[in-house]
């Protein structure tokens, strides 16, 4: 992240499949609701990933993601979870639409005291004063099955399950109230018109090319930060979303997939006044992880964020995507060369240290020591100096020549891209 300036990392560190956050207050949470007791982040490891993002300038905002999302507490804590109905009985599950039991019940009192001894745990371990409460994709079938659920409603006069949202949303971000942290909450909450405390950040998430029942990020853009809310933009940026890699435009068949993203700007139909820009925080790259793990994170992330990076970083003016793929994809070698499996974006290779690849090579990757042909500033982030088991010698990879297997060397395009990554495949000898 830090080597493509991007400067917040959010942890959505729970969902339905797994409860691997290590709490020190509910332990049966990760015990019983994460994967196995390997999988799962320990105290220590959660203090070494702050620290870690804290030398390079990163901020860490966990997710505690409710009242949906929340299956996974369902061993330690089913009272907690509503259980679902179906013809007169309950437990019953129908496909497509609700689980035996499913998302937290908004008229159990233990849910509030979990949640506020949870948050306050949460606080006290991430030190950035954000937490991000979720609160997306409430799917109400199963509160509406319940007849507990039905009969408190008919009770309190609330005739909806977005009452039961905003009665629950309402008592959640009291609690942030109450221990003084900023919340950040996806936008449905926003949607369904709860009254959001001051400085409360909404992430917009949504757009009608993802789902045609959804307005356009644009629009949500606009709306949210004219009433006086601070935005978060994240719905043209979902890395997760895979295509092949040809983009084209009015203009070019040349832009690769991952200029769909390079292409957004995130004010170009904004028209709310100058205060109400300023409540646009920046935007976000999310890869969510339904298909992803260890052996494809890095190389889905990067360099489609890289190009997400740049966007939110330069000028709408700096706008040429078809430059932009030569820079990012010199961008690319240099990750490369720093250990990253960056995915590629042109065609062609970018030096010996990507297709010569010894056992020792991988060893040296595997314990993030510096690769061959990379020297290890005093300052380097991989390996502390007691850790350090390679050579002091700096070693230089330099290919004999760069061939081009075709007759396309004349191509513009091609000797600009052979101008471009020259310093890469001979870079000059360090003093």
């Amino acid at each position: 992240m830090s080597y493509n300036k991007l400067n917040v990392f959010h942890w959505h560190i729970v969902d339905d499949q797994s409860f691997p956050f290590q709490s020190t207050t509910f332990p049966n949470l990760s015990r019983t609701g994460a994967f196995t007791p390997d999988h799962v982040y320990t105290p220590a490891d959660v203090s070494d990933v702050i620290e870690h993002a804290r030398l390079r300038g990163i901020r860490v905002i966990p997710e505690i993601d409710t009242p949906g999302h929340t299956y996974s507490w369902r061993k330690a804590m089913p009272e907690l979870i509503t259980v679902c109905w179906a013809n007169g009985k309950p437990n019953q599950a129908i496909y497509g639409t609700q689980g035996e039991m499913e998302i937290f019940n908004p008229i159990e009192p233990r849910v509030y005291s979990t949640m506020d001894s949870l948050l306050r745990e949460v606080k006290s371990r991430f030190p950035s004063n954000f937490i991000h409460l979720g609160m997306d994709e409430v799917y109400d079938k199963c509160w509406l099955s319940n007849p507990d659920i039905k009969q408190w409603m008919i009770d309190n006069n609330i005739n909806s399950s977005v009452g039961l949202h905003t009665f629950y949303a309402d008592r959640i971000l009291n609690i942030t109230r109450n221990i003084d942290v900023t919340p950040i909450v996806w936008q449905d909450v926003w949607d369904e018109k709860v009254e959001l405390p001051p400085g409360t950040i909404i992430q917009v998430w949504k757009d009608s090319s993802d789902n045609s029942a959804f307005g356009s990020w644009a629009a949500y853009l606009n709306q949210a930060a004219n009433e006086g809310y601070n935005v978060i933009l994240s719905s043209p940026w979902y890395i997760n979303y895979i295509s092949y890699g040809k983009y084209n435009t009015n203009t070019s068949v040349m832009n690769l997939e991952f200029f769909k993203y390079y292409e957004v700007e995130p004010l170009r139909g904004f028209t709310g006044s100058d205060e109400a820009k300023k409540r646009i925080l920046g935007g976000e790259a999310c890869l969510w992880a339904e298909f992803v793990d260890g052996t494809n994170l890095l190389a889905r992330l990067w360099p489609k964020a890289s190009a997400v990076a740049e966007r939110l970083w330069s000028a709408a003016s700096v706008n040429n995507s078809e430059d932009a793929q030569f820079r990012l994809d010199v961008h690319r070698c240099r990750l490369l060369r720093r250990g990253i499996p960056a995915q590629p974006i042109l065609n062609g290779y970018c030096g010996n240290y990507e297709v010569v690849i010894t056992s020792s090579d991988i060893e040296f990757l595997a314990v993030r020591l510096p690769l061959k042909g990379q020297p290890s500033p005093p300052n380097a982030v991989w390996p502390h100096p007691q850790q350090m088991t390679a050579s002091n010698d700096v070693l230089y990879i330099r290919p004999h020549d760069l061939k081009i297997d075709s007759n396309i060397r004349s191509c513009d395009i091609i000797a600009k891209a052979i101008q471009r990554y020259e310093p890469i495949f001979f870079p000059p000898k360090l003093a």
